[in-house]
């Protein structure tokens, strides 16, 4: 796909949470009952969990972005297949530690970080049978939990951390977990928190610790599935680079737009939309540990802030986001450097290059978003690749008036 530099001035729609959607959804088949789940995000992920959770029992139905779900778990109907997505297995695991029969549960490739996770659940008394500790498939589950306590390493990918809370949902019982070190999940907890207390359920989170209240059944619920700021982040920050950008829905989290606004962003909000216009950046140092996945966006942004720019907090465990987007900048021209948890990101002019292929969706889409700004025309390889985190990015990014070539 070729990509051409473009001043920008556009609207589009948010668009939904993926981790949101793919929670609810456990929810929704652990409550008894129908729960009706709107603005869902609708991609193979989400399509591969509802596949493993009727396999588990639950029911659904979905029509456009509309998930039906009959919960209640009673009658499992096969195999439960988590396919290649980490987060669904982790997922599933939680469902399935509630449950008094054994569950089987597959997946395509051999997982790395798993075993604080599967000695998590071992802690809560839940039966686990794995082999390579956790890392090979498939793994058999059998609860439901008998302990009211468990502990996990914060070093570990954030959908571990918070599936635990899945965990006792059934047994109405108290469910305090422990997280040591540094905690890597505080931005998709969130995210999470809000599911739970959507079902009836009262979560309290603390400085190493959550605590899932059994004092209320989970009940079915009718749901609408929050916007993912962390998403919003690229077309805002194309915005911020080459004209206007503004993105309409709720956005409840302010994490992105406060980050922006550290680098001096000319932003406005109202309750339901942003908007974002190019103005003269500012270097600052910055936090991103409530939305590290707008790290790649954010460290393009900064390439146009004077003074140069730290970002640090940006570390997901089980996923390197960003040493390649550091890659990236410096093939365009940027000195950035790498350090522990970030990047220095000096102020730079970016010029248009061929990128090749990416292996990670908020790399490529953090490409698409330089080329707005880069001097010369960008080339990528394989465009398709960002529609796997953000179902639409392209053509998003074609409405705000980015200019496309082969796509």
């Amino acid at each position: 796909m070729n990509l051409k530099p473009t001043g920008l001035d556009g609207a589009i729609p948010s668009t939904p949470s993926r981790w949101h959607t793919q929670f609810c959804l456990a929810l929704g088949s652990l409550a008894f009952g129908g729960s009706r789940l709107k603005r869902c995000a609708i991609d193979d992920v989400t399509i591969s969990l509802v596949k493993a959770l009727e396999a588990m029992g639950a029911g659904f139905k979905i029509s456009g972005d509309v998930c039906m779900v009959e919960g209640g778990l009673f009658h499992p109907r096969g195999d439960i297949d988590a396919a290649g997505n980490e987060d669904n297995l982790a997922i599933l695991a939680g469902v399935a530690a509630n449950l008094p029969r054994t569950s089987r549960i597959s997946f395509e490739s051999r997982i790395k970080d798993s075993y604080s996770f599967i000695n998590a659940l071992m802690a809560l008394g839940v039966g686990i049978s794995s082999q390579a500790h956790g890392r090979d498939s498939p793994w058999l589950i059998r609860g439901p939990t008998r302990h009211g306590g468990t502990h996990i390493t914060g070093e570990v990918p954030p959908a571990y951390v918070c599936s635990l809370t899945l965990a006792c949902l059934l047994r109405m019982r108290h469910c305090d977990i422990l997280i040591s070190g540094l905690d890597h999940s505080r931005a998709m907890m969130a995210i999470t928190e809000d599911a739970l207390t959507g079902f009836g359920v009262g979560v309290t989170t603390g400085l190493g610790n959550v605590r899932v209240s059994g004092s209320e059944p989970l009940r079915p619920s009718t749901i609408r599935i929050m916007n993912d700021s962390e998403l919003a982040a690229y077309p805002l920050a194309a915005g911020a680079l080459c004209g206007r950008a503004t993105v309409s829905g709720d956005m409840a989290d302010e994490a992105v737009t406060s980050v922006m606004r550290a680098l001096n962003t000319d932003v406005s909000t109202t309750r339901n939309k942003i908007t974002v216009n190019a103005s003269e950046l500012n270097g600052a140092t910055i936090d991103l540990s409530r939305c590290p996945r707008s790290f790649p966006a954010i460290a393009v942004m900064a390439t146009a802030a004077k003074g140069g720019t730290v970002l640090h907090s940006a570390k997901i465990p089980g996923r390197d986001i960003i040493t390649p987007t550091v890659k990236m900048l410096r093939r365009m021209g940027c000195l950035a450097r790498v350090t522990e948890d970030g990047a220095v990101i000096p102020h730079s002019d970016l010029k248009g290059i061929d990128h090749g292929h990416y292996e990670d969706p908020l790399v490529a889409m953090a490409a698409v978003v330089a080329a707005c700004k880069a001097t010369g025309d960008s080339e990528i390889g394989n465009p398709e690749i960002c529609e796997y985190e953000y179902p639409g990015f392209l053509r998003h990014m074609s409405l705000l008036g980015l200019a496309m070539d082969d796509w």
